[in-house]
C-alpha cells in the first residue's frame, strides 16, 4: 500500500476521532442538566441528546470497522502503550453507552425520539424500576468515560510536552 494512501486512511481516522470526541464531550457535559429541565424543553433536549448518542453508536461502528479493515493502529507490543491500552475501554464504553440510553428510554415515562425520528419510547412498556436501574447505569459509564477521558487526555499531554522537549534536545 503506498505511504499517501496510508495516511489518508489515517486522516479518515483522524476525523472521526475529533467529530466522536465533539459530540461526546457535548453530550457528558449537557447530560447532566437533562433532569432538572421543565418538561417541554427536556422533551426537546432529549430529542437531541438521543439523537447525537445514536449518533456517536454509528460513528463508533463505523470507526471501530474502518481501523480493523485498514489494519491502523496497530502496532507492535500494542499492549504496553497506555493510549493503546485506554482504547480498549474506549471502544467498548463508547458503544455501550448509547444501549444503556436507549434502553433506559425504552422504560422511561415520556417519549424519547432520537432527533425525532426513532422512537426509543415504543420499545418498551414504561417501568419506572426497570429505569432506574438503567438510568444508573447511564450515569456511572458516563464518569467512567469522563475518567477515561481525563486519562487520556493527560497521556496526550504528556506524551506531547515530552516529546517537544526532546526534540529541542
Amino acid at each position: 500500500m503506498s505511504t499517501s494512501n496510508k495516511k489518508s486512511q489515517y486522516n479518515v481516522a483522524k476525523v472521526m476521532h475529533w467529530i466522536v470526541a465533539f459530540i461526546a464531550v457535548l453530550l457528558l457535559m449537557s447530560g447532566w442538566r437533562a433532569e432538572e429541565l421543565a418538561p417541554d424543553s427536556r422533551l426537546w433536549f432529549m430529542m437531541i441528546h438521543s439523537g447525537l448518542g445514536s449518533l456517536v453508536f454509528a460513528l463508533m461502528l463505523f470507526r471501530w470497522w474502518w481501523r480493523r479493515n485498514h489494519k491502523l493502529y496497530s502496532p507492535r507490543q500494542w499492549y504496553k502503550k497506555p493510549s493503546m491500552l485506554l482504547q480498549w475501554f474506549f471502544y467498548p464504553l463508547l458503544l455501550i453507552h448509547p444501549l444503556i440510553g436507549v434502553t433506559q428510554a425504552a422504560f422511561n415515562s415520556y417519549d424519547v425520539s432520537a432527533f425525532g425520528l426513532v422512537n426509543f419510547s415504543a420499545l418498551a412498556a414504561e417501568n419506572e424500576a426497570l429505569f432506574a436501574i438503567f438510568h444508573k447505569m447511564h450515569t456511572i459509564t458516563a464518569l467512567l468515560l469522563i475518567f477515561i477521558l481525563f486519562i487520556h487526555i493527560a497521556d496526550k499531554s504528556r506524551r506531547f510536552f515530552v516529546e517537544d522537549s526532546n526534540e529541542h534536545l
